[in-house]
């Protein structure tokens, strides 16, 4: 792989999914700087604090739909309400267990998800996003 992600968040409320991973982006070089949150209230927090500490946004964020407190479908409505410079830049993978047509409809319907993923995320996966 010639490309990588320079920012990654990864946002899912599963510890074990998040290391293996954090393990694959290192792995198949995809990425070195990859930030885990156990929901999008956290990641959403942060994305608004980068702003003011100067912190690089990230290029692609990987949302779990299902997670308590704040979940993926609320985490994107926030998202797209939040003011975010250059949020549009952001890439945006929906990654779920569901296969479910009806919840995949849904997923394509907000503009600022680039793609969905049905879990665990594989090297073909990555090796498709790196054609973004």
């Amino acid at each position: 792989m010639g490309k990588t992600f320079e920012n990654i968040y990864m946002i899912d409320d599963d510890p074990i999914y998040l290391f293996l991973a954090k393990k694959l982006f290192i792995e198949q070089k995809f990425s070195q700087n990859i930030k885990t949150f156990e929901n999008g209230k956290v990641a959403l927090e942060c994305l608004l604090d980068s702003q003011n500490l100067n912190e690089n946004l990230p290029d692609i964020i990987f949302l779990d739909l299902n997670m308590p407190i704040l979940n993926g479908w609320e985490f994107l409505d926030s998202f797209n309400a939040a003011p975010i410079p250059n949020k549009e830049k952001i890439t945006i993978i929906v990654m779920s267990s569901s296969i479910n047509p009806i919840e995949i409809d849904m997923i394509k319907s907000y503009p600022v998800v680039n793609d969905y993923i049905v879990k665990p995320l594989t090297p073909a996966d990555l090796q498709k996003l790196l054609a973004f």
